[in-house]
């Protein structure tokens, strides 16, 4: 009798450990799972367009795009191949109550197939533009990126 009390206390304790393990492992899991919600909403780079622009020689523009709200730094990343000319790029934005417009950041680099960024930092307007200028016909790729 003494040996089946003990075998039935031991099975109650192993039992009882059984059903501990998974308590103690559900914390580790949450853990995980906020860390993860954290990582995401950390502040990064997000792209609001993507584009290439056929060939073209001269002075050309993107469309307007809005600045997402609580983004305070704006860039275009923009890139053409050749080699043979330079890549002039103007960041515009549209001033308020009716002032026009005005280029927010310039940036002037080689038609090298390597981005060149022009970016600012305290944006606070609402619409956005670029317009870029060749000297020769050359495909331009750019990037309108904010940091949130």
């Amino acid at each position: 009798m003494r040996h089946a009390s003990f075998a039935l206390a031991l099975a109650t304790t192993g039992l009882a450990l059984a059903t501990a393990a998974p308590a103690l492992a559900a914390p580790a899991a949450q853990s995980a799972a906020s860390t993860a919600t954290t990582v995401s909403a950390m502040a990064s780079w997000r792209t609001l367009r993507h584009e290439a622009l056929p060939p073209q020689k001269g002075y050309f523009s993107t469309h307007t795009w809005n600045r997402p709200a609580g983004a305070r730094v704006m860039q275009v990343k923009a890139r053409c191949w050749g080699n043979d000319s330079n890549l002039k790029v103007n960041l515009w934005f549209l001033r308020k109550w009716g002032a026009g417009e005005k280029i927010a950041k310039s940036g002037r680099w080689r038609c090298n197939g390597k981005y060149g960024i022009v970016r600012i930092s305290n944006a606070g307007h609402s619409l956005y533009w670029a317009t870029f200028s060749l000297s020769k016909k050359h495909t331009v790729e750019y990037w309108v990126q904010y940091y949130k």
